[in-house]
Parts: C-alpha cells; structure tokens; sequence
C-alpha cells in the first residue's frame, strides 16, 4: 500500500481508504461481516478510516472502530459533523437529516463523536454535506479552529454531498477556509467538479488534498453488476438516471485496456488507479460490501497507471470517450 500526505498536514493516508457507510446500512445491499471487512481493510495496509455520525443508527458507523482504536497511532481517523442525529429524516426513505451548524451544537456532535469512538482527538474533521450557509459562516469556523487549538480535532476538511456538483460550496471552501482536505464525487467517467478543484491554487501547492468517493460510478466500473441488473427500492443505486447508468457503461467500454488480459489489473482496480493517476487526489474511498473487495481495491495502490495509459485515458475523457451522453447529469448546487 502507497501512502500521501493530507496537504501539508502531518498526517499520512493510505492511498486506498476505508469508509464504514455500508458497514451499518443496507442501502448498498448487505455486506459480509463488517468486522472482517475493517480487519481486512488493516491486514491490506488500510489506515484511513473515513465514517460519520450519521452513518447507521444512533452513531453506529463509529461505534464500529471503537474496537480497533487500541491502534490509534496507526490509524487516522476521519468523521464528520453537521446532521442532528436525533433529529426526523426530512422525508421517509433514504432523505437526510436537519443539519445544525449552531457552534453550541458542533461543540456537543464532537463530543459525542469522541465518546463514541472512544478517542480523544478526531484526525479529521469534516463538514458534512454543506450547502453555501456554513461555508461563509464566520462563527462557525472560529468554533472549528478553536476545536483544532484545543486538541480535539488535528485537521478540517469539508466533505461535499450528498450528489455530484456543490462547485461554489467547493471553491470557497478551498479558497477561503482552513482546510487540509475536500472529499467529493470522482471517477474516470465523472471528472467534474474534481478537475475544477483540483486546478485551485491551494490544491495545486498541495496545501489542500482532494478525497474521491464513489470511484466506481455507482458500480458501473467495478465489474459487479451488468445493464440487467435491477436495484431493489431501498438501494442507492436506484436513484441513479437509467439514462446516465447507459452512458457511463457504454464509455467504459473504450476503458478496457486498462484491465485487458495480461495487465494485471481488474476493471475495480484500474477504476481506482484512474483516480490516483491524479496527484490532487491522496486518497480513494471505495464503498464495499465484502472482505474480498476490500482486497481487491487495496491492491489498486500496487497497480498504478502508467505513462502512456495515463496519456490515453486524458485523451479519451477529452472526446467524451466517443460517447454522445442521453443524459447530462447536472452538478447540484446550494448558490
């Protein structure tokens, strides 16, 4: 497993990570045993952990390490703040909850979140899905950096979601606010708004690093489900465009050199190594369901592009991979 730097902060994250989403929900289907999976994440070389309050019931998604903390030196732990976990879901289903930016209520949703870890002190800490408001509040930040001072947080980041886009959230974030990090959706097929904040001038001089989720474009490039493959209600991935599934499919076909027979590379591996064929990016978090994918896209940190691969793909992405889109997804946004 190859490591990088979190901007210019001293923490150092395997180039694969690991986040506990799926671990305590079913909306990606059912997982194997989630504590073989984070077991196996570690004995991959796994040390970023990446999870959130409002993972699972009543903080589960953290809860969850708790366990494997007794190794807290080797593990750099990231969690998130905003959602009032007590708090309705807005709508029934898989809708988010209140958020509550109040500097009174981040100071309780951090103490909570170290109880519950049994820590005390938070690696990362993550703004969780924001809209514009807390990006430009002045007090709440000053409630961040006064967390920072006090030891219970190492580092900021914002993490953006839950849909592709927030480009503004994004770039003030990363301009105006003292961040180590910006997690956001990215794959080989959905660049955007990755390469927009990758082209920042903190991101260029590696004062802020950029975290990729949903590397597989909702599975189209993991090799785990086909055109034929009907989603039940309550899984995420039925909420995707039927459209863009078809579209993302159809370019990945003109991918299959990088993982064409004798690379040594399977197509959820070359997906990841796509990603950090981009040096913006430090870390890739994969959503899993079993211990043997947690081995399998560990492994994509041994298998980087090459060159010329490199080279192709970029060509490839500035054609639109030959592909005319029935779908453009639009970017989401709170401005």
């Amino acid at each position: 497993m190859r490591h990088r730097p979190l901007g210019h902060s001293d923490l150092v994250v395997s180039e694969v990570g690991f986040g506990t989403w799926t671990l305590v929900t079913d909306w990606w289907g059912r997982t194997d045993d989630p504590h073989a999976m984070i077991r196996a994440a570690l004995d991959a070389g796994i040390n970023f952990f990446d999870t959130a309050p409002v993972y699972g019931a009543d903080g589960a998604g953290e809860t969850i390490l708790r366990e494997y903390l007794s190794r807290r030196d080797e593990i750099v732990l990231a969690t998130k703040v905003g959602y009032d976990i007590a708090a309705e879901r807005k709508h029934p289903g898989q809708s988010e909850r209140p958020h509550d930016w109040r500097p009174e209520s981040v100071r309780q949703q951090v103490d909570a979140s170290l109880a519950r870890l049994g820590t005390d002190h938070i690696d990362l800490l993550q703004l969780h899905n924001p809209r514009i408001d807390p990006i430009v509040d002045d007090a709440l930040w000053e409630t961040l950096v006064a967390l920072r001072e006090a030891g219970k947080v190492r580092e900021l980041g914002v993490a953006l979601g839950p849909a592709i886009g927030w480009v503004e959230e994004g770039n003030i974030s990363v301009d105006d606010r003292p961040i180590t990090t910006l997690q956001t959706v990215f794959n080989v097929l959905e660049q955007e708004p990755g390469l927009t904040f990758a082209a920042r001038e903190r991101v260029r001089n590696g004062d802020v690093a950029l975290i990729a989720r949903v590397p597989h474009a909702s599975d189209t490039l993991s090799g785990k489900i086909t055109l034929d493959t009907v989603f039940p209600p309550g899984d995420h991935r039925a909420h995707r465009n039927r459209d863009n599934m078809l579209d993302n499919f159809e370019k990945a076909e003109t991918l299959h050199f990088l993982w064409s027979a004798g690379v040594g590379r399977t197509i959820g591996q070359a997906a990841i190594a796509g990603i950090l064929a981009n040096p913006s990016f430090a870390s890739v978090l994969p959503t899993v369901l079993s211990v043997d994918e947690v081995r399998e896209y560990a492994h994509a940190s041994e298998v980087p592009l090459a060159a010329d691969e490199v080279a192709a793909l970029a060509d490839l992405r500035a054609r639109n991979f030959d592909h005319v889109d029935r779908y453009v997804m639009p970017l989401k946004s709170s401005v």
